[in-house]
């Protein structure tokens, strides 16, 4: 397996080397990009952690899928996917079992964006984790609070990051005390300049002396990356996976 550095907050800004590259949805190559062949492209691109959405189904089975719903092959209305037993869900949507499986092939670790879950469902996913050796090689994510928390249950010796899309009206601090998260994770891609507005953030001190580390967007704006590596976050997520480890390793010469 590759080597990752800590997945834990650092208490200090990380080293360009340090940085964890977060391959966002697999780099978002197409249908085949949760296959092991992609995920091991992903690995030898420079990626440190697979970055994939959970959704439980109506029986706590788990799948890799982003959007809320699903659209039935008989063209009928869109169906959630927490509204379908597991054996309903169409084959092309991957199961959870097979992505972790195949990350874990390809020697990455793992950041799941979990996007809904149950006691059950979350049992079920630590289990997985077990089952793979990937307890130690996981974070979990969610931009629910909730969900963080029943991750919390299920795994507590996992890091756990907590994701917000408010620059303003958010204490990230406050936020991830109240759901155990370890990290916290602003989606700002939707910033023009997105590494100075964290730069400015009033919370980015105070989170780091609370123990708190920070996860960034998925970024694929060169000269965004190249700031946030000079921040020293704990993680990057980014379609470009070339692009994370090219910006770390001019930062490192």
């Amino acid at each position: 397996m590759i080597p990752l550095p800590s997945l834990r907050p650092s208490p200090s800004p990380r080293g360009p080397a340090d940085v964890l590259r977060v391959s966002h949805r697999a780099g978002d190559v197409g249908p085949a990009s949760y296959g092991y062949a992609n995920l091991a492209r992903q690995a030898a691109l420079g990626a440190h952690l697979l970055e994939f959405d959970v959704r439980v189904t109506a029986d706590d089975d788990l799948v890799v899928f982003h959007d809320g719903a699903l659209v039935p092959v008989d063209g009928g209305e869109p169906v959630r996917v927490r509204d379908l037993p597991a054996s309903q869900v169409p084959d092309d949507v991957p199961r959870c079992a097979d992505v972790i499986a195949d990350a874990t092939r390809a020697g990455l670790g793992l950041y799941a964006d979990v996007k809904s879950l149950t006691p059950a469902g979350a049992a079920r996913l630590a289990g997985l984790l077990d089952e793979h050796g990937m307890a130690g090689r996981t974070v979990l994510a969610s931009a629910r609070p909730k969900v963080v928390r029943l991750c919390a249950e299920a795994a507590p010796d996992l890091p756990r990051a907590i994701l917000f899309h408010a620059v303003d009206d958010v204490d990230p601090v406050a936020l991830a005390h109240d759901c155990a998260a370890d990290l916290v994770h602003p989606c700002w891609e939707w910033l023009p300049a997105p590494h100075e507005t964290l730069a400015a953030a009033a919370w980015r001190g105070s989170a780091r002396a609370a123990g708190l580390g920070v996860v960034c967007w998925h970024e694929e704006r060169r000269h965004v990356a190249e700031g946030l590596y000079a921040l020293g976050v704990d993680a990057i997520c980014s379609d470009d996976t070339a692009l994370l480890a090219s910006v770390a390793a001019t930062g490192t010469q």
